[in-house]
């Protein structure tokens, strides 16, 4: 009798931590976006989580930044076109500042993932902002 044991290999990876710089001179960004009933009913499922991630994604194309901070949205049927007009409201910022987390880092990315309501928030980006 052979026993053959599977190698497993554990990887840690240190947090990187990054600033948000938000871009003031673009100030507070308001976008409409229109998507087809097939984009949002077939695509994305339907699901509101889906559609706001794709409106942010057009937005920080359009604002040429990496995340849209505070950012809300509204969603509505687009009687028009039969399909349904995504609206994104919020701050562009870009990342700065790239390090590896220090000693300090580590307490406040603790207390921020400790604090989430869910598991997504859990494993969630954590964001500090030092505006």
């Amino acid at each position: 009798m052979h026993r053959h044991g599977d190698a497993v290999t554990e990887v840690c990876v240190k947090p990187t931590v990054v600033e948000v710089k938000i871009l003031e001179e673009k100030g507070r960004i308001k976008d409409e976006w229109t998507l087809s009933k097939e984009e949002v009913e077939v695509a994305m499922k339907g699901e509101l989580d889906n559609i706001r991630a794709w409106g942010t994604y057009l937005s920080t194309i359009k604002n040429d930044c990496d995340v849209i901070m505070g950012a809300t949205f509204k969603i509505e049927d687009d009687e028009k076109s039969g399909g349904y007009t995504v609206t994104v409201v919020g701050y562009p910022g870009v990342f700065t500042n790239w390090h590896t987390a220090t000693t300090e880092d580590y307490e406040w990315i603790r207390i921020q993932k400790l604090s989430g309501a869910d598991d997504r928030t859990k494993i969630a980006p954590v964001i500090k902002n030092k505006n």
